[in-house]
């Protein structure tokens, strides 16, 4: 189901493409390819749920630190009893535990944001990560910097600067919420490059289960030497982190992977994108969150940005190849 990857795209490099996805190898006209654009419609509901759920589990007295180690000390259950196959050499485990300690970062940043933000703010900002990415390639090598890049990276840091403007939050609390969210952009699009260049050769179920033995290792100690460990008696405190460790941990991570090696990255890197409606519409009915016509805008162009830097690839989802 899961296969190697020659670089960053899975293929080929295009000038003016950038794609956050990695390990799988696209497909030409898959017979599975109805069956691999549902999976990577199941990744998107599963990851866009995940600000909803962060939310309910701090409305139920659920810090940062404690739910991300529970997320990861139950996601990792979860993997290690799928993933069965032999592990690789040693020196290939510390790599990619080298990259976990990357990847790990973002989602304390992430968590930190959202628990400053709006949950669509929060996703709105995280998703100029694409874009991000296309400027650290160009600088660590792996592709060329296209006008195309450029002029999608403005236009989603414009996008980003109006969502912060429309901001309703008490003083202190957006600036700091909004830095978290760039923060985590910016540290997941290094994780991007940092696994393009260092994690190409590895499957793509064996670099997640890596990633969250860190993940879980962090967090658990930056937790325990922190608030703790416990959570709140409230079942709202625990069906949530649960629910973000099955749904938005493990389910979203194998639907993608699996959904990608059906259909290919260029055209998972797009359908994917579509998360950050998911959550604006879950936050909508769910939690009453409103956007003002600042944030619209901003948002239209953050959406714009990565439409417009995945214009090829968009094509070909939208046309017969």
């Amino acid at each position: 189901m899961f296969r190697r990857a020659a670089d960053v795209t899975g293929g080929p490099r295009r000038p003016g493409c950038s794609s956050a996805i990695l390990y799988s190898r696209p497909v030409a006209h898959p017979p599975g390819e109805a069956r691999g654009l549902a999976l990577i419609a199941l990744s998107t509901l599963a990851y866009g749920v995940q600000p909803i759920f962060g939310k309910i589990a701090y409305a139920a007295g659920v810090e940062p630190l404690p739910l991300l180690a529970w997320r990861y000390l139950v996601a990792l259950v979860c993997l290690e009893l799928l993933e069965r196959s032999p592990r690789p050499p040693l020196r290939v485990r510390l790599r990619l535990w080298g990259i976990g300690s990357v990847f790990v970062f973002n989602s304390i940043a992430y968590f930190m944001a959202l628990d400053a933000l709006p949950a669509s703010v929060t996703a709105l900002v995280l998703f100029t990560y694409p874009v991000i990415v296309a400027l650290f390639a160009a600088f660590a090598g792996v592709e060329p910097l296209t006008w195309r890049s450029l002029l999608a990276a403005l236009g989603a840091f414009a996008g980003c600067a109006l969502t912060a403007g429309g901001l309703q939050l008490s003083a202190g609390l957006p600036a700091r919420g909004v830095a978290w969210a760039l923060a985590a952009a910016v540290v997941y699009a290094s994780f991007v490059v940092l696994s393009s260049r260092f994690g190409q050769d590895v499957p793509a179920r064996v670099l997640a289960l890596h990633l969250v033995q860190v993940a879980a290792l962090l967090c658990a100690t930056f937790a325990f030497l922190g608030p703790g460990l416990s959570l709140p008696r409230d079942p709202r405190a625990w069906l949530s982190v649960l629910a973000i460790a099955v749904v938005s941990t493990v389910v979203s991570m194998i639907a993608f992977l699996a959904g990608m090696a059906l259909v290919g990255p260029s055209r998972a890197s797009v359908l994917s994108s579509l998360e950050v409606l998911v959550t604006l519409v879950l936050a909508f009915l769910l939690l009453g969150e409103r956007l003002t016509a600042p944030q619209w805008v901003g948002a239209a162009l953050i959406l714009g940005a990565v439409a417009f830097q995945n214009a090829a690839a968009l094509q070909r989802v939208l046309g017969r190849r």
